[in-house]
C-alpha cells in the first residue's frame, strides 16, 4: 500500500539510460573482475548458480557471448524505472512519498512512532532523516536495533521492506504478541534513504539508474566508503572515480557515510541490517576478505534460522556472490573500533529479480516485503537476548542460583537451559508467556549441586516470546526465549 500523494521536484533532468541488464550464465570464478575491468556495470551476481547480471548497450547485448556462450536479454523493468512510473516510482516509494508514509506514521501511532528527525544531510544539503519506534512500557533500558536503505540509490526494495516492517509493527502493536514485545523491549531505528541526491533524480520524470552519491566528480559507492578496511585492495574497491565502486577520496570522506557512522556510534545498537537489492541473500562480515569473524557460529546459526522461510542464500560476500567488498557498512558496523562496541550487523540483498522488477507489480512488491518481514521480526525478537537484557521489573536474579542462556534460540519442538545450582535440592521448572501466564510447569523436579540440564517441551506453544523460569528456595533465575513455527 502506497501513502501521500505525489509533489513533484524541480532537480536535473538526467537522461533514462539506454543499456539494459543481461544475465550471463556458467561464468567462471573471475567473471565479475573482469567484466568490471572492461568497464561494466555489474548489477548482481550470484556464485552459487554461476551467473552475473550486467548492464551493456541495448545494441549491443550479444557482447555477452564474449564472457559466456549462455546469456539472456533481461525484462527492462528490472533494470530502470520505466517512463510511465518516472516521479512516482510505481509500486515502489517515491522521495516525497517517503515523507508522507512516515509523518502520518508518527502522526498515527504517536505513542509507538517518534516524529522524523534529521540526522544530517547529503553532498548537495538535503537532509537524511531517522525514524525511531518503541513503546512507553518495558525496562528502563532498551537496546537499540537498525535498519538502513538506499545506500544505492537504485535500490529501492530495501526501502519498501523498512516501511512494511515499520507499518507491521505499529499496526500490529495491540494484536500481534512479537510485535509487541519487540517494541516493548527494544528501540527501532530506521533510516530509509541514506542516499537521498541520487534517489531523488532516480525517481524525477526524466528518469536515472543511479548508483552512487552525487560527490564531485562523478560519485562516490558509499558502501566503499567506510573507513574499516577502506581501500584493502583494489578488486573489493575502485580507486576510479569512474567505477561504480569508487571508494572515495579518503576513508569516510563522503556527508552521507559521516552521518551514518554518527548516527550508529550514537545508538550503540546491538544489531541492525543494512538494506540493498538484489538477488536474495543474507550477507554477514567479513566482506573484504571473505573471512570469518569471532562471532562466525552465531551468524551462521542466525542466518539459517532468518532464511529458513525465504530461501535466500547467506554467507560472506565472496562466497555467495563471487567477489568481496571493502569499506562496506557492515563490516565497519560490527567492528567495534568506529565508536560503538560491536554489532551484530548484517547485510540484506532483498528480491531476485533486478532493482524495479515490481514497479508495476504490487502484489510481487508484497511478497518480497514479506520475505524480509520475517527476518525483521526475527532479528529483533533474538538480538537483544544475544547480549541480554533485564526482566521489565529491573531485578537481578539471587546469586544463589543461576541459569545460562535458553537454548536453541529460537527453539521449535524442546528448550534447554543450565542450571547452576549451590547445593542439592528441588526446583519448580515454569514457562511463561508475555502476559505472565503460566503455560508449562513443573514441581519438585530434583537437582544436584553444580550445573543441571533444564529442559522444557515447546512443541505445543505457538509463535512468540516465552520466559522459562527456575525456582527454589534461594532464589529465582531464568531467561528469555523465542518459540519460531
Amino acid at each position: 500500500m502506497k501513502f501521500g500523494v505525489l509533489l513533484l521536484a524541480a532537480v536535473a533532468a538526467m537522461p533514462v539510460t539506454a543499456d539494459r541488464l543481461v544475465r550471463i550464465h556458467d561464468v567462471e570464478p573471475l567473471a565479475y573482475q573482469l567484466l568490471v575491468a572492461d568497464g561494466y556495470d555489474v548489477a548482481s551476481s550470484n556464485a552459487i548458480k554461476g551467473w552475473v547480471d550486467v548492464y551493456m548497450p541495448d545494441d549491443a547485448t550479444d557482447m555477452a557471448a564474449i564472457y559466456s556462450g549462455r546469456y539472456e536479454v533481461l525484462p527492462r523493468e528490472w533494470g530502470e524505472l520505466l517512463a510511465e512510473n518516472g516521479g512516482n516510482a510505481g509500486a515502489y516509494y517515491s522521495t516525497e512519498e517517503n515523507s508522507a508514509f512516515w509523518a502520518t506514521l508518527a502522526e498515527t501511532h504517536a505513542d509507538l512512532v517518534d516524529t522524523p528527525v534529521s540526522i544530517g544531510t547529503s553532498v548537495q544539503g538535503r537532509d537524511i532523516m531517522m525514524i525511531r519506534m518503541s513503546s512507553g512500557t518495558g525496562p528502563s533500558f532498551k537496546p537499540a536495533i537498525f535498519f538502513t536503505a538506499l545506500t544505492h540509490a537504485r535500490e529501492p526494495g530495501g526501502n519498501a521492506a523498512l516501511i512494511d516492517f515499520a507499518d507491521w509493527l505499529a499496526t500490529n502493536y495491540n494484536s500481534d504478541t512479537m510485535a509487541a514485545w519487540i517494541l516493548d523491549n527494544t528501540q527501532i531505528y530506521f533510516v530509509p534513504i541514506v542516499n537521498p541526491d541520487s534517489y531523488l533524480l532516480n525517481c524525477n520524470p526524466a528518469g536515472g539508474n543511479i548508483r552512487k552519491n552525487q560527490g564531485s566528480p562523478s560519485g562516490v559507492d558509499l558502501n566503499r566508503n567506510y573507513p574499516y578496511q577502506w581501500g584493502y585492495d583494489d578488486q573489493g574497491s575502485s580507486p576510479s572515480p569512474s567505477s561504480e565502486t569508487y571508494r572515495g577520496p579518503s576513508a569516510g570522506s563522503e556527508p552521507e557515510t559521516q552521518t551514518v557512522m554518527t548516527f550508529i556510534d550514537s545508538i550503540d545498537p546491538v544489531a541492525g541490517i543494512h538494506y540493498h537489492t538484489y538477488g536474495g541473500y543474507l550477507l554477514r562480515p567479513y566482506a573484504y576478505n571473505n573471512s570469518d569473524t569471532p562471532d562466525e557460529a552465531t551468524y551462521a546459526a542466525w542466518s539459517y534460522e532468518m532464511t529458513r522461510y525465504n530461501g535466500y542464500s547467506s554467507g560472506q560476500c565472496g562466497e555467495v556472490l563471487g567477489y568481496n567488498a571493502n569499506g562496506d557498512a557492515v563490516d565497519w558496523t560490527y567492528w567495534s573500533g568506529g565508536g560503538h562496541p560491536r554489532c551484530m550487523a548484517l547485510t540484506v540483498e532483498c528480491g531476485e529479480s533486478g532493482f524495479w522488477a515490481n514497479q508495476n507489480n504490487p502484489s510481487g512488491l508484497a511478497a518480497m516485503e514479506e520475505e524480509c518481514r520475517y527476518m525483521n521480526i526475527w532479528l529483533c525478537m533474538v538480538a537483544p537476548g544475544f547480549v541480554g537484557i533485564g526482566d521489565a521489573s529491573g531485578t537481578v536474579p539471587p546469586v544463589a542460583v543461576s541459569a545460562g542462556p535458553v537454548t536453541p534460540n529460537p527453539a521449535s519442538v524442546q528448550a534447554s537451559m543450565t542450571v547452576s545450582m549451590p547445593h542439592e535440592g528441588v526446583v519448580t521448572v515454569r514457562v511463561l508467556d508475555l502476559a505472565g501466564r503460566i503455560v508449562f510447569e513443573q514441581l519438585s523436579v530434583s537437582v544436584r549441586e553444580g550445573d543441571n540440564m533444564v529442559s522444557v517441551p515447546v512443541d505445543g506453544l505457538p509463535t512468540g516470546v516465552y520466559s522459562l523460569r527456575v525456582t527454589c528456595a534461594g532464589g529465582e533465575a531464568g531467561g528469555r526465549f523465542t518459540v519460531v513455527r
